[in-house]
């Protein structure tokens, strides 16, 4: 089923309350301890959810008195009055018996926890992940069909329509969640997979990549569906492009119509986004594809996360099987305007902000279809990280410096491009010259003329196929799109004969076959 923007004329009341928080932090604080707050969710009556469960709580820090067991169901999908018997009234009794929450009744909402000390929930496998409709065909952008995850971000709120999607009042906040008194409201994430020990790696992969931040290279693969109703989600990715290019990270986008091809180099991938398929594809059906350690990727689909359990089927669990480390997606049709902003996430996440803040922060309903899929406390790019090893991803870390200090006079200014070319030559990177090549395209009409001297340059450093096999590539599309498909289909037809044994010759030659369609 395709994404649709909502013909809905609105969304449920905004939950705002005006109780205190007691929270142990001050609105001036720029770092939060998130642990404390932190409540670990599991099945008590799976044994390998209880095992999950313990880990992550030992590993990160929280109390025991912070794991909450439930008696429900270890099947994925269950029914509205499963949920609520099993899930939904055990947990609030479970929060209030415990003097985490002082519930209240306001005027216009009823019953709400109006004080809380917990801010997050953790959920654990073996816990269910989608709440099945409910009742006749609902009415279109009307579904008691839900997402476990974003049910229980509005725990809180005991009296809310059960009927569709309800306002996120921390979607767009400038403010961290923990500084604002949306007291009925949880960040939620969930420590699940295909398996036990993707689950548990999420834990030790968060915890290992966040005390010196997140390095590697970005893939966006646009789509090309600039129509109405889809425009949206192509602006998303476009936008996150220039983000990631502004923090200094190398930004690779494909612009060809169609995800990337089968077997495209994608090494070194810390982020991805992209869209438009129901099944993982291109890349991600190379066995030796594996994202760097702590990678976060979504690929927009309305049915993503219909099953996070399988490494082949829909996105979710397939990019939890490739090594990601947060993975954002849908339970159920979202329609578009309703998904998370993936713009906005990125956004957030690069500023700092922890994966369930970035998440929840952009993601502008609730009681509706998100689920986040890695550990919520997990701070991939840490303003203020633990650990510099500087032995340790040198050449990224160099351009996230450049392009802080130079980056933002101008696309490709000298000061910079001076100073990342020392700095490449200095460390022999390819990364950097990789960088100087994407970056020095933006606002030209001839791309590959403005980027030739650091195509060459990356081509002569790089070592492994695959990344020569890219920088071709590369070079191929910018011949492209400046309207020199000869001289493109050249270079791909010459990279296919240079490198007959790689596999990743695969792609180029579905790319060439773009260029020369066959009658």
């Amino acid at each position: 089923m395709k994404l649709r923007l909502p013909l809905i004329a609105g969304l449920a009341v905004t939950l705002l309350v005006s109780g205190l928080v007691r929270l142990t932090c001050s609105a001036q604080q720029k770092e939060f301890d998130y642990r404390p707050v932190t409540v670990v969710v599991y099945n008590g009556k799976n044994a390998e959810s209880k095992e999950l469960a313990l880990y992550y709580a030992k590993k990160r820090g929280i109390e025991e008195d912070h794991l909450i067991a439930l008696q429900t169901s270890a099947e994925e999908t269950i029914t509205r009055a499963e949920f609520k018997s099993t899930i939904e009234d055990p947990l609030r009794a479970a929060l209030v018996e415990r003097r985490f929450w002082r519930v209240g009744q306001v005027a216009g909402q009823g019953t709400i926890a109006m004080q809380t000390t917990v801010r997050v929930l953790t959920l654990i496998r073996g816990l269910p992940l989608r709440i099945s409709e409910d009742g006749p065909a609902p009415a279109l952008g009307q579904s008691n069909a839900a997402s476990v995850d974003s049910e229980l971000a509005l725990l809180g709120a005991f009296d809310k329509a059960v009927k569709g999607p309800l306002n996120n009042p921390y979607f767009d906040k400038k403010e961290r969640f923990y500084q604002l008194p949306i007291t009925p409201m949880f960040i939620v994430g969930r420590l699940d997979g295909p398996d036990k020990a993707t689950a548990k790696r999420l834990v030790d992969d968060a915890m290992a990549v966040e005390a010196e931040g997140l390095y590697g290279k970005a893939y966006v693969d646009l789509a090309l569906k600039n129509e109405a109703g889809y425009k949206q989600g192509e602006d998303w990715l476009l936008a996150i492009a220039g983000q990631c290019e502004m923090k200094g990270i190398p930004t690779v986008v494909d612009s060809l119509a169609g995800t990337l091809p089968v077997n495209y180099p994608m090494t070194d991938a810390a982020l991805y986004f992209g869209w438009y398929t129901g099944q993982a594809d291109g890349p991600f059906l190379n066995p030796a594809m594996k994202f760097r350690q702590g990678a976060v990727a979504c690929h927009i689909h309305s049915f993503s996360a219909t099953t996070v359990r399988s490494p082949l089927e829909y996105w979710c669990g397939p990019l939890l099987s490739k090594g990601a480390c947060g993975v954002l997606g849908n339970t159920w049709e979202p329609y578009l305007a309703l998904c998370t902003h993936l713009d906005k996430f990125t956004s957030r996440l690069l500023a700092g902000q922890n994966l369930g803040e970035a998440a929840w922060g952009a993601t502008p309903a609730l009681s509706w279809m998100s689920v986040v899929l890695g550990d919520p406390l997990y701070t991939p790019f840490p303003v203020n990280p633990v650990s510099n090893d500087k032995k340790k991803n040198t050449d990224y870390k160099a351009l996230r410096l450049a392009m802080a200090r130079w980056g933002k006079n101008g696309p490709a200014n000298d000061d910079l491009m001076k100073n990342l070319k020392a700095a490449a030559a200095t460390l022999k990177s390819g990364p950097i010259y990789e960088f100087m090549a994407l970056h020095s395209q933006a606002g030209t009409e001839t791309p590959e003329l403005a980027a030739a001297e650091w195509f060459k340059l990356a081509l002569q450093t790089y070592t492994s196929a695959p990344d020569k096999i890219r920088i071709l590539m590369e070079q191929a599309d910018a011949r492209r799109r400046e309207g020199s498909g000869r001289k493109a289909a050249k270079i791909l037809s010459d990279l296919l004969e240079d490198y007959p044994k790689a596999p990743e010759v695969e792609a180029a030659r579905a790319w060439l076959q773009q260029l020369r369609p066959t009658p």
